[in-house]
């Protein structure tokens, strides 16, 4: 007996809150559509929403998406953290709070919880006598774990796991169920004005429908679907305007719809106009620093029950967008790149220290000290405090100094004129010096013209030929180093600095050289791809005389390339094309073409076009009509 009680008095709490919560429903009844429904799906979150008349599935993009449509999860830019609270009726109120953290790469994550709760209950048994010394509480709660991926086609997908829970204080009784809503999103990414700025929603509530128990009564919640489309208009250069419209069909409730348009100014203020079915609302946000505010006025019933009231709901964005973070990411990376070169050349650097020290250790030892020195000094030019370099730097150069005074000695010994062959020793060591200042230098060209003018005077000078020989080594290696650079440069695209490396190498090159001819070649595949991208963006922007030169002398360097043909023909035919006068028939057809072309029937446009071209080869608007169609074909796929 006690139980029944118990039972009774509950129920007859309970049928009193819903009876006030949703009026609407119970109104309905008599009309075949009436059932049990979600208290928290009547109210909803958020006062930006309600000043659109609850239009808001295309475009939830901020923490009550979680609610509303959590594909639009993906479309909050940052953080954000976000606050509603709305009194009801009698001691009720509705509460939501929710935050949102967007990743770069694994989607978004959002996380909310909504509660209406009503106290200060007095329980009565059923003479109306107060049986409980304390005042009593009811509320019904729901936890919401929300996740949003983009996938492809521009679609974004969404689900939101919920926890409901409904609580009674009078008889101790709770009841706990698990739901799942679910949501898509599609904004095609598309410069036409047809398809830009459009974002089409598609929400579905209770796709596993809660089933709640609190006594003797189960409650299984129903579900709801809900459409809606968005488009953005940009309104001069600082503002956009926002028109939604949205249909809701619940399970028990028939089709309704919603409809509001918001007006932003830059990032600072937002005028809102809404219809909730038949309920006007309007309502405005302003923004400031990291904090939106949104207000609204409008129905809580959207029959017009209750009195219009005011709404506030806070957003805190919190920490750097999407776009600032994917910034700084690729900031990192370039970083990580720059890190990357520099220890990549630090170890190469050290590598050739290496390198050089060994080979000029061994030079040393095998007394070809000017071979010592020069890879000694080699080895300084990259780690100017190596000590041991320095020592066998000036061994070695103390040992050149050395055989060339004696060469020097016992060549003016030798003379019959010694004033004269002094003479010309001074002039072998002058030029032997310079040469050896360019070679430092690594002006290879210079050092050996330098060497051979001192082998004129001093012909079989065992240190200037091996002057000579180390500048030649030293040359080719240099050659060789541009070689691989300019391929690099190629390789990557860098044909302008392909072909400058290329010249460097040409110059240090002498005429009869094996490099001559891989130079040669590499300097006309570079120049070669360079006229083809050239051409092709001449063509792009309709220079017709100026791309058909730049394939001529593209054919110059390949005449047998057959995609250089096909490129200059093209040209030589837009260079050709004059209009012509069609008949009246084709020029209906050009007409019709258009029309199709302007209704996005593209490929319809394009076959009419190429027939008409079949006729008329050298008509220039049929031509160019085929091309922009060409062209908007490729940008749409």
């Amino acid at each position: 007996m006690s139980h029944l009680k118990n039972g009774r008095i509950y129920w007859m709490v309970l049928v009193a809150l819903l009876l006030q919560l949703a009026i609407p429903y119970t109104s309905r009844a008599q009309d075949g559509s009436g059932g049990t429904q979600n208290i928290l799906h009547e109210v909803g979150a958020s006062a930006r929403a309600f000043a659109l008349g609850r239009a808001y599935v295309a475009l939830a993009d901020e923490p009550s998406a979680v609610f509303w449509n959590p594909a639009g999860l993906e479309y909050v830019p940052r953080m954000s953290f976000s606050l509603f609270h709305t009194p009801l009726i009698a001691d009720a109120s509705y509460d939501f709070l929710g935050f949102v953290y967007p990743t770069l790469q694994y989607g978004t994550v959002g996380l909310g919880f909504s509660r209406v709760g009503v106290g200060d209950i007095v329980v009565t048994d059923i003479y109306n006598v107060q049986t409980e010394e304390t005042l009593s509480d009811f509320d019904f709660s729901e936890i919401y774990i929300a996740y949003a991926k983009k996938i492809p086609f521009n679609l974004t997908a969404g689900v939101t796991f919920k926890v409901h829970r409904q609580n009674f204080s009078g008889t101790g009784q709770v009841s706990s169920a698990f739901g799942l809503d679910g949501g898509l999103m599609y904004r095609p990414n598309s410069d036409s004005p047809l398809l830009s700025g459009l974002s089409l929603g598609f929400h579905f509530q209770n796709l596993i429908r809660p089933q709640l128990k609190l006594g003797a009564y189960e409650d299984t919640l129903a579900n709801r679907m809900s459409f809606g489309v968005m488009k953005s208009i940009p309104i001069g250069f600082s503002g956009k305007m926002n028109i939604l419209l949205d249909y809701v069909q619940g399970q028990f409730e028939g089709g309704s719809i919603h409809a509001g348009a918001e007006y932003q100014f830059r990032d600072m203020g937002t005028v809102r106009l809404g219809f909730d079915r038949d309920a006007p609302a309007f309502g405005a946000g302003v923004s400031y620093q990291f904090v939106d505010i949104d207000y609204s006025f409008s129905n809580l019933s959207t029959d017009g029950e209750f009195n219009p009231s005011h709404r506030f709901s806070l957003t805190f964005n919190l920490g750097k967008s999407r776009e600032e973070k994917i910034f700084l990411a690729e900031q990192e990376r370039k970083e990580f790149e720059r890190r990357l070169v520099e220890r990549t050349k630090e170890e190469e650097r050290q590598v050739r220290v290496e390198q050089h020290l060994e080979n000029g250790r061994q030079f040393f030892a095998e007394k070809r000290y000017f071979d010592a020195y020069s890879e000694f000094q080699q080895v300084i030019a990259n780690d100017p405090f190596n000590k041991e370099a320095k020592s066998m730097f000036d061994s070695s150069r103390a040992q050149i100094q050395s055989q060339f005074d004696q060469r020097q000695e016992q060549a003016i010994a030798q003379a019959i004129d010694k004033k004269l062959e002094l003479e010309n020793q001074k002039y072998v060591e002058l030029h032997f010096e310079r040469g050896k200042v360019f070679l430092d230098k690594n002006q290879f060209t210079d050092a050996m013209i330098q060497f051979n003018l001192a082998l004129e005077r001093s012909p079989d000078d065992p240190i200037i030929l091996e002057a000579i020989n180390t500048t030649q080594r030293r040359l080719n290696a240099e050659v060789s180093k541009l070689v691989s650079d300019a391929r690099q440069e190629f390789q990557r695209g860098n044909f302008t600095d392909a072909l400058r490396i290329v010249g460097e190498a040409m110059v240090l090159t002498p005429d009869v050289n094996e490099l001559q001819g891989e130079l040669q070649t590499l300097e006309r595949r570079i120049k070669l791809q360079q006229y083809i991208i050239d051409g092709l963006a001449l063509l792009e922007l309709g220079e017709y005389e100026k791309a058909l030169g730049v394939f001529e002398k593209a054919l110059e360097l390949d005449p047998t390339s057959q995609t250089i043909k096909e490129y200059y023909n093209k040209a030589k035919l837009n260079v050709d094309t004059k209009r012509e006068r069609m008949s009246p028939d084709d020029e209906r057809q050009h007409l019709v073409a258009t029309e199709h072309f302007l209704a996005g029937r593209y490929e319809k446009a394009l076959e009419i076009w190429k027939q008409l071209a079949d006729k008329y080869p050298t008509n220039k608007k049929v031509q160019d009509a085929i091309k922009t169609t060409e062209d908007r074909i490729r940008r749409t796929k």
